[in-house]
Formats: structure tokens, C-alpha cells, sequence
């Protein structure tokens, strides 16, 4: 069950490389502003911002520049703190028990803490449940 870590951490990155590379449609350097984009057939599209002309061309190409979004940049780097903080541990070198550092702090030194992946850990795969590499014996 060790391959959940590596399996969420490839989904994440799949993740942050597919919001880098969404085109901006929303927030913009636009926002905040009045823009009005209107088209005639003398004149062809005309862009207006602020009520002053503005090159239709030039809006276009920066309206639409890669933006990702970083509300779902942080969340993303939320998830990866998370699998750092719910680290594997083991009782030495010749355990074969594992544990999580973070859910067994608390239990005394002769106690084992929870088997490895803890909870979190397999919350957090929950998301990725559609995923051909997900493993069912990883839910929670």
C-alpha cells in the first residue's frame, strides 16, 4: 500500500501541470474595469476600456494569456504539505511496521501508532478515485 504516496503525488502534479496550463478567461488584468467590446462592419471589432479605445488585438491576446488559478494552486499545495506532514515511520530498520509520524505522536514509545497510510492519507486519494491506477484497497 506504500504506492498510494507516489500515486497522489503524480496525480497532484498532473494537476498543477494542467492549471498552468488553462488559458485566462477569469480573474484578468481587465477586471475592475468597463469594457465593452462591440463590432460594426465598417470598423470591425472595437474594444473599449474605460470609455477610451483600446487595440481589439492586443485585449484579446492578454485577456486570454495562461493564468492558473491560485486558489487551486494553493489547495494543491496544501495536499502536497499534507503527504510531507503524514510521513512514513517505521520502529527501526528491521520493522516491518509502519506508522504514520504525524497520527502517532501521542502513543508511547512501546505502542505502535497507526498502520501506514493513515487516514489522511487515504482521504486524500479519495479524490482520484476515477483514476485507472487507483488501488480500492487505499479507500478509507
Amino acid at each position: 500500500m506504500s504506492g498510494l504516496v507516489e500515486f497522489l503525488r503524480a496525480r497532484l502534479d498532473e494537476a498543477r501541470a494542467r492549471e498552468h496550463g488553462k488559458r485566462r478567461s477569469i480573474p484578468s488584468p481587465f477586471d475592475g474595469h468597463d469594457v465593452e467590446i462591440t463590432y460594426s462592419s465598417y470598423e470591425g471589432q472595437q474594444v473599449i476600456v474605460d470609455g477610451h479605445p483600446y487595440p481589439a488585438e492586443q485585449y484579446f491576446k492578454i485577456a486570454t494569456e495562461p493564468a492558473p488559478d491560485p486558489n487551486v494552486i494553493a489547495d494543491l499545495d496544501a495536499k502536497q504539505r499534507l503527504l510531507d506532514l503524514h510521513a512514513p515511520d517505521s520502529f527501526g530498520s528491521t520493522s516491518t511496521y509502519v506508522t504514520c509520524k504525524e497520527c502517532s505522536q501521542g502513543y508511547e514509545v512501546h505502542e505502535w501508532g497507526p498502520e501506514y497510510p493513515c487516514v489522511t492519507v487515504r482521504l486524500l486519494g479519495l479524490s482520484f478515485t476515477n483514476h485507472p491506477d487507483y488501488d480500492e484497497r487505499w479507500r478509507p
